[in-house]
């Protein structure tokens, strides 16, 4: 097929040397328009860099050979980390015991003559800081500033969680965790250290070393879900041209340390609105949120393909916004003999369910989502205050049970044998279904009491704006019908 006049004009950009950014929405070729660049030049040395493995093992079938098809993670190995990435999965109490977290603490905190003991005891309100929690924070910190491009750990690297967001505590958790962080992350660089190397560890390795790259075009996909770390490792490649793609409007991946590359890419930017995953009233849709949050691009739905929006009696596919609506929904689908997948597996459901067992039982928990937590009356209390995931979540124990979830969890098929694919919009993200439904965990934000207004933060729209661009032929997206309404405010 003949490249659409967009797709022309950013090839035509590459053969003019300059760097180039591409904002492409969704369904719109991002990857297709990347391997005619490659194509239109097979003198220079093109490397693609996927999102992920699948993705960079496909690619590499169909760019042209003098394309190298690699992640950021494959850029980074060495085959020399392969021992300490064979390590079994640890435990935060596993990894508490093998690092020495008493020790270390003793060491770094005793300098007041007090013992671990004693300034454990004084930070009480950090909800019982043993080891295992205090490993659990510090191995997040090193995670989170794997992730970014910054050169030390510091306490802005220190994860929020829920219930535990007052100063004096997060201080507290600083006082307890960054030790501990510093001490985990000189275990890693260590040859005969003893915690279990993540591909994160190595890959801010690397690019502490700042790297120079083989090559004399980089092509980025899905730039928007870049993580800094790779994004400060690319604009250090001054010698080679580079084109980032993505769509700024599918930004969603926040929380976990990514940060939208094509902000920071230098050049001019080209824009791909021509969809070819749906017809023209699923594009509607996209386009009332991407007008909400005034995105760069308005999408132009495929003509020969058929696209409705209104009820779906049998879905191919339910997309939640939260894991708590996911299992919500898998429960009552399997409930009606229906044959369900999960998207990302059910070990989620597991840990979550594990966690609230415990919690029932008056034990903490060390699971992230709820380590915030000592008992289930406290996160009961919590989340009745809360509208998001972990109200769901305390419905679902309370109204079924941790034993229920954890079934659920083991009576999930795969994909290939389902009649019915339950995820979270996260998890949808880069998949596409004949027929989706979203569920009603899309709920809209309170209007303020003084205002009528409601505010709603860029990163939910930009999740709804995923969300709907997930059908292919039938949507139903009656759960966001509030976004009609005129009364929403964007904020970051």
């Amino acid at each position: 097929m003949d490249p659409t006049p967009e797709q022309a004009e950013v090839i035509a950009a590459y053969g003019d040397g300059i760097d180039l950014t591409v904002q492409a929405g969704a369904g719109c070729g991002k990857s297709t328009t990347l391997k005619e660049v490659a194509r239109s030049d097979r003198r220079a040395r093109m490397l693609y860099i996927a999102y992920n493995k699948p993705i960079a093992v496909d690619a590499a079938k169909s760019f042209p050979s003098n394309a190298t098809c690699k992640t950021g993670h494959s850029l980074a190995y060495d085959p020399r980390h392969q021992a300490r990435l064979g390590i079994p999965y640890q435990t935060a109490h596993v990894a508490a015991q093998a690092l020495g977290v008493r020790e270390i603490l003793a060491r770094d905190l005793g300098e007041d003559g007090r013992s671990t003991e004693a300034v454990m005891a004084d930070d009480a309100r950090v909800v019982a800081m043993t080891s295992k929690k205090v490993m659990r924070f510090a191995l997040d910190t090193v995670k989170r500033w794997c992730y970014s491009a910054d050169p030390e750990i510091t306490a802005a690297h220190i994860p929020r969680v829920d219930n535990l967001t007052r100063p004096d505590t997060r201080t507290a958790i600083a006082r307890l965790g960054l030790p501990v962080a510093r001490a985990a992350w000189a275990d890693l660089m260590q040859p005969d250290g003893v915690l279990r190397m993540e591909h994160d560890h190595y890959m801010k390795a690397w690019a502490l070393g700042r790297p120079r790259l083989a090559a004399d075009v980089v092509l980025l996909d899905e730039a928007q879900d870049t993580n800094d770390v790779l994004t400060s490792v690319l604009l250090d490649q001054d010698h080679a041209q580079r084109i980032a793609v993505g769509d700024s409007a599918q930004a969603i991946y926040a929380w976990r340390g990514a940060n939208d590359a094509l902000a920071k890419f230098p050049g001019d930017t080209l824009t791909l609105s021509q969809s070819f995953r749906f017809g023209v009233a699923v594009a509607e849709q996209a386009n009332v949120w991407l007008n909400l949050i005034s995105a760069p691009l308005r999408l132009v739905g495929h003509e020969p393909t058929a696209s409705v929006v209104g009820p779906v009696d049998r879905a191919d596919a339910i997309l939640c916004r939260t894991n708590a609506g996911a299992v919500g929904v898998v429960i009552e689908a399997l409930a009606a003999g229906r044959r369900v997948a999960l998207v990302g597996g059910g070990g989620a459901i597991k840990s979550l369910a594990y966690a609230a067992l415990d919690l029932l039982d008056g034990k903490p928990t060390d699971h992230p989502d709820l380590m915030g937590f000592t008992n289930w009356a406290q996160l009961q209390e919590y989340a009745a205050e809360e509208a998001g995931s972990l109200r769901v979540l305390v419905k679902l124990i309370d109204d079924f049970g941790a034993e229920a979830m954890i079934a659920a969890a083991e009576a999930l098929v795969t994909e290939q044998r389902a009649d019915l694919v339950v995820s979270t919009a996260h998890k949808a993200k880069g998949r596409e279904w004949s027929r989706v439904v979203l569920h009603g965990d899309f709920t809209p934000p309170r209007p303020d009491p003084s205002t009528g207004l409601r505010v709603l933060r860029r990163e939910y729209a930009r999740l709804a704006y995923v969300s709907v661009t997930r059908a292919r032929h039938a949507l139903d997206c009656a759960a966001l019908d509030w976004v009609h309404d005129g009364s929403i405010v964007i904020t970051d």
